[in-house]
């Protein structure tokens, strides 16, 4: 075969528009081919939603060029195409790349990756989520309100004739354990008395951070210190408080001009609920009492034997919900007096979907509607992997088309920062991942993507960044006691500035998980859940999340700017984001050896930068910015174009 070919789907000349599109666009694609053979043939091979294939043949424009022209229709889906060149006797393909990171593909002999187009229908986000800065707390771990003494009676009289095996832990500071039984079963919970009145005490201080959105963990009455497994959804746990303290913490932040979204765990409850009622510790008939039970449809039973039932990856205390059941969705959703009604009016903003993934798309669709009965609230939701092609129990999921999620956590992105950080990728591969995010996601949820770096399921980024230990090589034993030595620390705090800078300068909403601002280390659940170390924070590492939380908050360009990437040499990266009149220059090296130098030369439009986190001033020569960039380096260099 003497043919070279070449299609490149995040360069408008060969894909326009760029990236997913609103339904009822047409969209031109092209293709390139170097032809030494005299007749060719040209075919577009069209998928929608990987189902019913359509074959598009191809013009040709000029001597080396294919055109096609795709009008969607007006139902979102995704479209899936590549590229039927026949010759005579002989068939070849082009395609998307191996990893299908869109952008410059490959020939392929027999079954070609294709490249992904999604269609969706026109949304919008809030402003005040997509820049904002959002702060994830675990509310048990976060701060003892003035009412601690209080709370711990008034859920010492609630459990007093429930088997509910709890622990209150007087040290604030002790590092978090699960009391295991023979089994490796959970025997106890230990609890530190962080409160909703401990945040409102601490507002202040977020305030401080720059923080303009709260993500509170469960807040709800549970058996569990992390309160996944719901008790009861209408009522506020009494170790966090009060429905009035719910209200006066809403109603503070909104003074501040901050908002608040809460947890929504609706693929399942706890077996210890109102319920369920597993342990008989409510006074009401639950499911597993018999059929008898309003809630017994929820659950799926195996029958005759209500030792047997449907949960969440087999954990026993945490019963799957049949989210299909119309009196749950009655429930949750859709009644006068539903749940979400119920938070609605007490103020809250927005919703984060637990484990989506395990939640039907026609269930999210009905908290997305009963949610957006109030007008500016968000709908954000847990998925681990590319939410635009997810696919989940069999099913293509629908969270992008413009019905369902706005934002979702971006765990996906979350793994290529720690692993070019820490060598595991090359800044090429970085540069392609975040292109294939900006391509298959619409617009309005890539700038609204939930950025995080840490979470209360993976190993605080300190430790992640200081090369610890295996978790799974280690006891538990070793992980409460276990930190990393200064060097390693060191380095894992160099390398976090860097990491934040990049992660303050992508397009989306910044997340910063409580303590790690101030310095906290932690492997997995439960040591990442530690206490927030009051009056023994790293001020070295807080000074730098108030000087980037700053920079985010002041910089429109980083919240609404234009956005292109870039790799520099072989370890560093470049970003340029563009509003207006304002134009930023983000600049990071990886530097995983120390003697590594990242030599900055690049084309730029004005005089002269200054750079936002010390106040230098980098002079330009013949159009061009030049310097060293030391390793583990980080600059945003800025400059106002009316100035």
């Amino acid at each position: 075969m003497n043919m070279e070919v070449y299609h490149n789907s995040q360069d408008s000349f060969y894909r326009s528009p760029f990236g997913a599109v609103q339904i009822g666009t047409t969209i031109t694609i092209r293709v390139k081919v170097i032809d030494t053979m005299a007749a060719l043939r040209c075919t577009l091979a069209l998928w929608h939603n990987s189902e019913k294939m359509t074959l598009i043949p191809m013009n040709k424009i000029s001597n080396d060029v294919y055109e096609a022209h795709i009008k969607t229709d007006k139902k979102p889906c995704l479209l899936w195409y590549h590229f039927i060149f026949e010759n005579y006797d002989e068939r070849f393909y082009y395609g998307n790349n191996d990893l299908q990171l869109g952008g410059v593909g490959r020939v392929y002999e027999s079954n070609p990756k294709s490249y992904q187009i999604t269609v969706y229908e026109k949304d919008k986000v809030p402003s005040w989520y997509k820049e904002g800065i959002l702060y994830q707390i675990f509310p048990d771990r976060f701060n003892r309100g003035s009412d601690y003494q209080i709370n711990v009676e008034r859920t010492k009289k609630r459990d007093e004739k429930t088997d509910r095996k709890i622990v209150f832990e007087d040290d604030w500071n002790k590092m978090p354990v699960y009391d295991k039984d023979e089994l490796g079963s959970i025997s106890s919970w230990n609890f530190y008395g962080g409160s909703l009145r401990g945040i409102i005490e601490k507002l202040d201080y977020l305030k401080d951070l720059n923080v303009s959105i709260i993500y509170l963990n469960p807040i709800q009455e549970a058996r569990s210190n992390h309160r996944y497994d719901t008790g009861d959804y209408k009522n506020v746990d009494s170790l966090l408080g009060t429905v009035d303290d719910l209200k006066e913490l809403l109603d503070e932040a909104h003074k501040r001009d901050m908002h608040i979204i809460l947890d929504g765990v609706y693929s399942h409850t706890g077996a210890d609920s109102i319920y369920f009622n597993k342990y008989n510790n409510y006074d009401v008939i639950g499911a597993y009492q018999g059929e008898e039970s309003e809630y017994y449809k929820w659950y799926n039973f195996k029958e005759n034997n209500k030792e047997e039932y449907d949960c969440w990856w087999g954990v026993k205390d945490l019963p799957n919900v049949n989210e299909l059941e119309e009196s749950f969705i009655d429930f949750i959703c859709r009644g006068k007096d539903s749940v979400i009604n119920y938070y609605l009016k007490l103020g809250i903003d927005g919703i984060r979907l637990d484990v989506a993934d395990e939640l039907p798309d026609e269930f999210i669709k009905e908290v997305r509607k009963a949610l957006h009965k109030k007008k500016e609230t968000i709908l954000l939701g847990e998925v681990w992997e590319d939410a635009s092609n997810k696919i989940s129990y069999g099913k293509l999921r629908e969270y992008f088309q413009g019905k369902e999620l706005q934002s979702t956590m971006n765990y996906d992105m979350l793994k290529s920062l720690v692993g070019f950080m820490k060598g595991y990728i090359t800044n090429d591969d970085l540069v392609k991942t975040i292109m294939r995010q900006m391509e298959n996601y619409p617009t309005e949820y890539f700038y609204s993507n939930f950025n995080l770096i840490s979470s209360h399921d993976r190993t605080r980024i300190l430790t992640l960044l200081g090369d610890a230990r295996n978790s799974d090589e280690m006891s538990d034993q070793e992980k409460i006691y276990y930190k990393l030595d200064k060097d390693k620390y060191d380095l894992a705090k160099s390398r976090l500035k860097a990491l934040t800078t990049f992660q303050f300068a992508l397009p989306g909403v910044p997340c910063i998980y409580y303590g790690d601002e101030a310095g906290i280390e932690g492997h997995k659940d439960p040591y990442n859940r530690r206490t927030y170390p009051w009056g023994y924070e790293d001020c070295e590492i807080l000074e730098h999340y108030k000087k980037i939380t700053n920079i985010r908050k002041e910089c429109l360009a980083l919240k609404r700017g234009d956005f292109n990437i870039f790799k520099i040499g072989e370890h560093g990266i470049g970003i340029k984001r563009n509003y207006k009149n304002e134009e930023l220059i983000i600049l990071i090296s990886r530097g995983i050896f120390y003697n590594e130098i990242t030599n900055i030369d690049i084309e730029v439009s004005c005089k002269e930068y200054e750079d936002l986190f010390n106040g230098d001033i980098y002079e330009v020569k013949d159009g061009r910015l030049k310097f060293e960039l030391l390793p583990l380096g980080y600059k945003i260099l800025s400059v106002n174009k009316l100035k």
